[in-house]
């Protein structure tokens, strides 16, 4: 009996492996991508199905999908996203890729209320990071500014985020300095992110599509930085027709220009803006306006196969200050303040889908060469610094319950630092460094528990120079109380191969100055610890509070008793520590939007021998933003600054130097030096107050759309103190008080066809 199984059954298996290979051979896997149709922007979280099969899967961060064992036949895919309209279209037998456009949708709430709420909802859901605030470029145009939107802005009115005063250069997060802060765009490095005195940043509002703010223990992808991350994208060109949009204000001027090209596919976006107070001062007055910038940004952008785009991103800018500072007289020659920085890179990326994952891959050149000088030639500070990078990033998800990221890169620094005086013949500083830093990381996000997210991950980094090989654990928890109400935590540690020059004693850096780690000078880390929970509130309104410790270890500070004649005396080794809690209550939709930002913040510092606050030791900082209907038919965007009282170390006296002129045994002449307290940041200022409104108007006029606006700065032009000035002339001695922006109204158009 089994002998005629046998004689039946083998015959049989025999004759169906011809149809199990065919079969094989039927099946494929389906590779694509999903854009916008606007402006071809790829779209995150698109629900992919195919009914028939009841198969599903969501688009990556690139936009592209995997379908994997499709079989060869006539099929119907459906593709949803809240926000955007649903389109379903046929998948032919011989077809493997797909390249699918959707469109926004009038849903319930406006599209870009619904994207911006997805956005937000979908990161409480689906994401292990705490202290992460995403902001859409319709939120970054609204708020008020000085003359136009502007993305730094809006990032220091959230918790945790600071500006020591209206003119920073940069922001400190959580206690950190403003080098720490990683900042990108498009993945490319920029140093200095913002314009001469801090009144512009340099991101064109009308190019960028989304911010990502991470202000502490970020994952493993990041590193180089011990803060925090601002990582902003910029949007591709439409793919169309021709778009035209602009501003016109009464300091400055953009231009935006963005489409397809030809049927290529390929679309571009150009962008350029300059201030012009340098020329209306010329014409109007006798007088000269020293300074003026300008910038470009441009984007390139080319489908590439079956899903994959490449890009090419640039930007130019710079900063011109040319200010008489002393004018010149019978006797005395006149002294010329020149300064000038700016940024010029180019960054390439190429982002495709491969097998169930997406990889992207980068390379940038970043130039960055700030100067300072007081001519004819009583002194000069030039700083260059060139990066050279590329990374590699692999985004899969191996199983239903596990997305992993894994990715290494190569940064290559060239750093040159050269002050001295030309009229006195003296080298003061002159120094180079060259950087190297090789890394790695590995990154799960692992739901082990329909209700318990974790995220290990770690980074290692080798820094040739100093020849030293950090490894940086980190691991991020979510515990889902309820659908709305989850617990966050995270633990990570922290290295940085470069630091900028800045004085504790100074509450503001005209220019960053930059050096980096070698055999004297350390490669800084700090421990950060996170703990907090995030509330959601229907689908409109979100709350989180977090508490948070971080660490600082071998940071540098400037040494103000250095010795000209000596090199290598130049910083100092400091450390220090920064606790605190934030709280922010965010509005997302509906006709009242807007939030709530709460900071409470301890930041110290030690270095030599002593221990004082950093000089953005902020207790407390309180951000209300409001966005509503406003009077007139108008748009309202409405914000409310408070800040407590920033340390100084003031002086307590002046020392008179006296000029002996042996040709007539006389003294005459002297030069007034003051005299700091020995004890750093001793004292406080007054608190900061502000309150910013602006009103947005939108008509549609020949062929396109108008949008004039009014804004106020500062409305209630409240003397904010910058910095005192002191004459021991008097007696007693009389304290002045600089202020900082005044009352400043503005009016502009923005325009776009």
């Amino acid at each position: 009996m089994n002998g005629r199984f046998r004689a039946v059954a083998i015959p049989a298996l025999l004759a169906l492996l011809p149809v199990s290979g065919l079969q094989s051979q039927q099946r494929r896997d389906v590779a694509g991508r999903v854009l916008t149709v606007q402006d071809s922007t790829p779209i995150n979280g698109v629900s992919v199905r195919i009914g028939a099969l009841d198969i599903a899967t969501t688009t990556g961060e690139s936009g592209g999908f995997v379908l994997p064992g499709i079989p060869r036949t006539l099929l119907s895919v459906t593709f949803q996203r809240i926000g955007l309209a649903p389109d379903t279209t046929w998948l032919e037998p011989d077809q493997d890729t797909m390249l699918v456009y959707l469109q926004s949708a009038a849903v319930l709430l406006p599209a870009v209320e619904a994207q911006a709420q997805l956005r937000a909802r979908e990161r409480f859901d689906e994401i292990v990071q705490p202290s992460l605030v995403s902001i859409d470029r319709n939120t970054i145009r609204t708020l008020p500014a000085l003359a136009e939107a502007d993305v730094v802005k809006v990032v220091q009115l959230l918790p945790g985020t600071i500006a020591t005063n209206d003119y920073s250069v940069g922001f400190n997060v959580r206690g950190g300095e403003p080098d720490q802060n990683l900042i990108q765009m498009d993945g490319v490095t920029i140093f200095n992110p913002t314009h001469l005195g801090g009144l512009f940043s340099t991101f064109d509002a009308n190019a960028v599509e989304n911010v990502n703010f991470i202000t502490g223990a970020f994952p493993a992808e990041y590193g180089g930085r011990l803060s925090s991350v601002m990582d902003v994208d910029i949007r591709a060109g439409r793919s169309d027709r021709i778009g035209v949009r602009g501003l016109v204000s009464l300091i400055s001027s953009k231009l935006l220009v963005e489409g397809p090209i030809g049927g290529t596919g390929i679309s571009f976006l150009v962008a350029g803006r300059r201030t012009y107070a340098d020329v209306l001062v010329g014409l109007l007055t006798s007088e000269t306006m020293p300074y003026y910038f300008y910038d470009a940004i441009g984007k390139l952008a080319a489908p590439v196969g079956s899903g994959g785009v490449l890009s090419l991103t640039g930007y130019l800018g710079k900063d011109v200050v040319d200010w008489p500072w002393i004018e010149e007289r019978p006797g005395r020659s006149g002294v010329t303040l020149d300064a000038s920085f700016g940024n010029r890179l180019v960054g390439l990326r190429f982002s495709h889908p491969l097998g169930r994952g997406d990889i992207t891959v980068d390379a940038s050149y970043t130039n960055s060469a700030p100067t300072f000088g007081l001519e004819p030639g009583i002194f000069r500070a030039d700083n260059r610094v060139r990066l050279m990078a590329t990374k590699f990033l692999f985004a899969v998800s191996p199983g239903a319950t596990h997305d992993v990221r894994l990715g290494a890169g190569y940064e290559s620094y060239e750093m040159t630092y050269d002050a001295g005086s030309e009229s006195l013949s003296a080298e003061f500083y002159k120094a180079a460094f060259f950087p190297r830093v090789w890394s790695a990381f590995i990154d799960d996000q692992w739901r082990a528990f329909p209700w318990l997210f974790l995220r290990p991950g770690i980074r290692v980094e080798a820094v040739e120079g100093p020849g030293v090989v950090n490894w940086a654990p980190r691991i991020g928890i979510k515990g889902f109380v309820s659908k709305d109400f989850a617990i966050t935590g995270s633990v990570g540690r922290y290295y940085q191969a470069i630091h900028s020059l800045r004085d504790q004693n100074i509450p503001w850096n005209m220019i960053d100055f930059w050096i980096g780690a070698d055999a004297a000078i350390p490669v800084g880390r700090s421990d950060h610890v996170v703990l907090g929970f995030e509330r959601w509130f229907g689908l409109e309104m979100s709350l989180s509070i977090e508490g948070y410790y971080k660490t600082f270890d071998d940071i540098v500070d400037y040494n103000l008793d250095e010795d000209p004649r000596v090199q290598g005396d130049e910083t100092i080794p400091m450390e220090g520590e920064a606790w605190g809690v934030d709280f922010l209550l965010r509005k997302h939709l509906g006709r009242f939007t807007g939030w709530i930002a709460y900071g409470l913040t301890k930041v110290n510092r030690r270095s030599r021998g002593q221990e004082f606050p950093a000089v953005h030791d902020r207790r407390h900082m309180l951000n209300v933003i409001l966005q509503s209907p406003g009077p007139l038919g108008s748009d309202m965007s409405v914000r409310l600054g408070y800040g407590s009282p920033l340390p100084f170390t003031p002086f307590v006296g002046e020392w008179n130097h006296r000029y002996y002129y042996a040709a007539d045994h006389s003294l005459s002449d002297y030069d007034r030096e003051p005299i700091a307290s020995q004890t750093l940041n001793s004292a406080r200022y007054p608190y900061y107050g502000r309150i910013d409104i602006s009103f947005w108007w939108e008509t549609r006029k020949w062929g396109g759309i108008l949008r004039p606006y009014v804004q106020l700065v500062n409305m209630l032009n409240r003397k904010n103190v910058f910095l005192y000035t002191y004459d021991y002339t008097t007696a007693p001695a009389t304290r002045s008080a600089i202020s900082q922006l005044p009352l400043l109204p503005t009016v502009g158009v923005e325009f776009v066809f």
